[in-house]
């Protein structure tokens, strides 16, 4: 049985109320757009703020550094006084022996004798040890005994040339035999040189056994016991001459034109002073440490120095040179040979050549001269080229 199809009730809405949803809406959408458009246009205002506040900072300081680059430092320089000055050389250097040797036989062996021991006082020609030399003295014997045969030898043969010339010369004999004896006692006489040359030669071998003492000295090194078979030239003793020692040193090459042969030094070491004299100065330039070797004699009677001491030694020049006394703050910061001049409201660089004086001031050899305005207390960015203005009282100079 078909049933009827029922319609849902509609409900009737006034006019009022369809618009009382919609009107709410469009406030609500209103009051929040006007909030963001309030709160941009503060943001806005604050970053075109901000972006005037760094625009006047960059503008202020573009001035400053307009203004530092249009500056012109104030400097104060000074000039050298002229003053003579004796010049005194550092020297660092060791004392070496004034002469020392190495010393083996020239001949292979075993040791049978030593002499001496170390400290010992040597003279020249002093034995010092010796080898067995039983096979040495027996082969001079053997070399002894062919010279006595050769000399024999010879005796005969002139004899024999003694009795056939007079035969040869009354037709006795024939010539021929004359000739041979003649040749007979020149192999004789040949022998006996060969044989003479043989014993020099034994002889040479036998005092090759025997060591002595080259020059006079100290021994200061020498085997401990005897019976060790030594081969040719092996080092066993060594003999220093100590009364004069050496010192070996360096000087700079600007230093090594104020020294020459003959100059005076005096050495300073651990337990007290010598003084000595500069013998060597060399002409050449070490490549390696680009500085000059020197050499000097020390007397050493007393024997207070001891060879292989490192010693500092001061040379004093013979003449005065002239210099320019200058501050020691006018180094530039980093050189160890490098000072600026003002010249023209410009600085310039210029090497010098200096040693200090006792009291701290450069005494300035070369490089600079007394109306140069050197400028004082550099500065690590001063260099050639930049301008420089001299103060007003900033020209001073060394006092004398």
């Amino acid at each position: 049985m078909n049933q009827p199809i029922v319609e849902p009730p509609q409900v009737q809405i006034s006019a009022p109320e369809k618009i009382k949803m919609p009107l709410a809406g469009i406030v609500v959408l209103l009051a929040a757009g006007l909030g963001l458009a309030g709160w941009m246009a503060v943001r806005v205002q604050e970053a075109e703020k901000a972006k005037g506040i760094v625009a006047t900072q960059r503008a202020e300081d573009n001035k400053k550094q307009l203004a530092a680059l249009q500056a012109v430092r104030q400097v104060e320089v000074t000039r050298g006084i002229p003053d003579n000055w004796v010049p005194v050389v550092d020297i660092d250097g060791t004392i070496v022996a004034g002469q020392t040797a190495d010393l083996g036989f020239k001949a292979g062996g075993r040791l049978q004798s030593i002499s001496v021991e170390i400290g010992d006082e040597v003279k020249v020609g002093q034995l010092l040890a010796t080898l067995d030399s039983s096979e040495a003295v027996a082969q001079l014997a053997a070399a002894r005994a062919q010279v006595k045969a050769s000399e024999a030898g010879l005796a005969l043969a002139e004899d024999s040339e003694k009795r056939t010339a007079p035969l040869v010369e009354s037709g006795a004999i024939a010539e021929a035999t004359g000739v041979q004896t003649s040749q007979q006692k020149a192999l004789s006489q040949a022998q006996l040189e060969a044989a003479q040359a043989q014993l020099a030669l034994a002889q040479v071998a036998v005092s090759n056994h025997r060591l002595t003492a080259p020059f006079s000295g100290t021994v200061t090194r020498a085997p401990d016991g005897l019976g060790a078979v030594v081969g040719p030239g092996s080092p066993l003793f060594q003999v220093s001459s100590l009364g004069t020692l050496k010192l070996q040193g360096t000087v700079s090459v600007e230093d090594a034109a104020l020294v020459r042969p003959g100059s005076p030094i005096s050495l300073s070491f651990e337990g007290g002073q010598a003084e000595g004299t500069i013998t060597i100065v060399l002409g050449t330039v070490d490549q390696g440490t680009r500085r000059v070797r020197v050499e000097a004699t020390v007397p050493n009677a007393g024997g207070v120095v001891r060879a292989g001491t490192f010693v500092r030694a001061q040379a004093k020049a013979q003449e005065g040179i002239p210099v320019l006394k200058l501050p020691h703050d006018v180094l530039r910061p980093g050189s160890q040979n490098e000072v600026l001049v003002v010249s023209g409201g410009v600085l310039s660089s210029k090497r010098i050549a200096f040693s200090f004086a006792k009291t701290g001031e450069l005494l300035v050899r070369h490089g600079l001269g007394p109306d140069d305005q050197v400028l004082r207390n550099p500065k690590p960015e001063d260099e050639s080229g930049v301008s420089v203005e001299i103060a007003a009282s900033g020209t001073a100079e060394v006092k004398p």
